[in-house]
């Protein structure tokens, strides 16, 4: 498709941060993981200073652990029908992610609401990306609910986890305008193209704030 739409990002951070130590990352996916190969592709040509330690995904046949094997990257598939409950079930999350040291947990594609028990384990390091303008068109079905209601912009949103369903502090937004011509498909494939601009630099904002809290900077 046509990649010259037009689009607004804010606000306006336009690089990615330096990290060294690398940031250490986590992935948290459910699908085909295009955020998660994009982060992949920035990792490796030395873009951008990540270091993805693990994919966890809850899909035993997502797109996204073909890409961790692909690029020699650890996963792990935890399903919540393999465990008694989901208490269960998100304390395996829990504790493959503490194993990892992880400074970051990014849910890229998550489609699975999380206790506000597991939300509260990684408070201010977890952060999540959606595909509208938040707080508008929250859950699963954003995109259709956006064309459904004759928006005339919609977007994607990156911000801080809360135990509310898509809430929290934003950390950016990228919009773009509905025209008569779209549809479901092609705003998810321009959104798709948006998220891929979005989620590295919130990321690298996301990780420069949690760095300077951890070295007790203002």
């Amino acid at each position: 498709m046509d990649k010259s739409f037009n689009y607004l990002i804010s606000p306006e951070i336009s690089q990615l941060r330096e990290f060294s130590p690398k940031l250490k990352i986590a992935i948290l996916a459910s699908g085909e993981g295009s955020n998660f190969q994009e982060l992949i592709d920035l990792s490796n040509s030395n873009k951008f200073d990540i270091d993805i330690k693990i994919l966890i995904t809850n899909k035993s046949e997502a797109g996204c652990i073909s890409r961790a094997k692909n690029s020699n990257i650890s996963y792990k598939v935890i399903k919540s029908s393999d465990y008694e409950n989901k208490d269960y079930f998100e304390n395996e999350i829990i504790n493959t992610i503490k194993k990892q040291d992880i400074e970051l947990v990014v849910m890229a594609g998550w489609m699975k609401i999380m206790s506000s028990k597991f939300v509260n384990e990684f408070k201010n390091k977890i952060i999540n990306i959606h595909p509208s303008l938040l707080p508008s068109f929250k859950g699963s079905n954003a995109i259709k609910e956006a064309i459904t209601n004759d928006a005339k912009i919609t977007g994607c949103s990156v911000h801080f986890v809360e135990p509310e369903v898509d809430s929290g502090p934003l950390i950016m937004q990228a919009a773009l305008a509905i025209s008569d011509k779209d549809n479901l498909e092609t705003i998810t494939q321009k959104l798709h193209i948006l998220e891929h601009k979005v989620l590295p630099l919130s990321i690298s904002q996301a990780g420069y704030i949690i760095r300077n809290k951890f070295m007790g900077n203002d």
